[in-house]
Formats: structure tokens, C-alpha cells, sequence
């Protein structure tokens, strides 16, 4: 952490409330990268990524500068999903919003619009499969690939060991796999579908 990081907590923590805007408005992009990561394009992930940061503000005395401030405050905006989740989400219905992966997607001008729409339903096949993680494996691939952290970082970060994040990473690398694989691979041979 760097030492403007620290005394500028020292400072808010001092008294200079004002100085916490400075703070966090570095690390706000990639906490609603996460949190949307996380959450899919569900409409309250704004408020997901403004209650986590209330949440730093008012808790900042427990921040013990043993790790970085970002680091905190994704651990701090992970348990506030998992608070959503429990509330709002119980239910595995996947909302996709198709305006939304579309214009994330950066497409070639030379592309035809048949490979554009590949591209934007393969990217929401991926999302879908990542939302239907277990979180324990969906943290690790949001961390891991989104995030693009170190294997040594992401278990820093999660108080895992290393070997324990390169597991979870691989299962759920293949559980993404089995769940984006078509349908006529994933059926028994001799077997038709009705």
C-alpha cells in the first residue's frame, strides 16, 4: 500500500472526512467490475457498490493496513453480494440483458453481423455459466480472470494457500466448460432427446 494510501486514511481517520472521496475513487471501477461480475446486469448492483463503499467509510477504523485498501474494500463489497444474494437473489434466474453485453462487446467493423451475434450470445453463455458457479469457484474465476490477478494474490486475498486456488481455479474452469458444451455432446451416446 502506498504511503498517500496511508496517510490519507490517517487523515479521514483523524478527522478530514472529506479526504475519503480520494481514497476509495481510485478502486471504484474495479469494485463495480467485480460486483457486477459477480451479480450479472441485475439492476442493483449500484447500490451494491454504494453500500460497500458507505460500508468502508463507517468501518475505516478496522482497516488495519496489513493489506491493501482494495483489497479490503472487494472482501468488504464480496460479502456485500453474498448479503444481496441472501435477500434478493436466492433464485437462479439469470437476468440478461442483451442491449447491455452487446455494446460491452468491442467488435471488428469487418466482422458480418452473423459473427457479431456469435460473439455477443457465446459472451452471454459465459456470463450465464459463471453466475451459475458455486461462489467459492465463482470468486476464484472472477479474481483469477476478470481481475487478472496472480494465483499468489488471489489467495492472499482470499486466505487461501496457493494450492487450494489453483484446485479451485481448474474445477472451475471444467465446470464452465461442462456447462457451456452443447447439448449433443453432454448426451449419452445412442440416446436421442426428445
Amino acid at each position: 500500500m502506498g504511503a498517500t494510501e496511508v496517510e490519507l486514511i490517517r487523515n479521514i481517520l483523524g478527522g478530514r472526512r472529506d479526504l475519503f472521496a480520494d481514497l476509495i475513487a481510485p478502486h471504484l471501477r474495479p469494485l463495480s467490475r467485480m460486483i457486477q461480475a459477480a451479480m450479472g446486469s441485475h439492476p442493483d448492483v449500484e447500490d451494491v457498490v454504494q453500500r460497500t463503499s458507505l460500508k468502508a467509510f463507517t468501518h475505516l477504523a478496522q482497516f488495519r493496513l496489513e493489506a491493501s485498501f482494495r483489497t479490503w474494500l472487494i472482501r468488504i463489497g464480496l460479502n456485500e453480494v453474498r448479503q444481496w444474494r441472501r435477500k434478493c437473489g436466492s433464485s437462479r434466474i439469470v437476468a440478461l440483458d442483451l442491449c447491455t453485453y452487446t455494446q460491452l462487446l468491442a467488435t471488428d467493423e469487418d466482422d458480418s453481423p452473423l459473427v457479431a451475434c456469435e460473439r455477443s450470445q457465446a459472451s452471454v453463455r459465459l456470463r450465464a455459466a459463471v453466475a451459475w458457479l458455486p461462489e467459492k469457484y465463482r470468486i476464484v474465476i472472477l479474481l483469477r480472470d476478470l481481475e487478472d490477478l496472480s494465483i499468489s494474490e488471489v489467495a492472499r486475498r482470499l486466505g487461501l494457500t496457493i494450492p487450494a486456488v489453483k484446485t479451485r481455479h481448474l474445477r472451475a474452469r471444467q465446470k464452465i466448460a461442462k456447462l457451456l458444451r452443447p447439448l449433443s455432446q453432454s448426451q449419452p451416446r445412442g440416446r436421442a432427446r426428445r
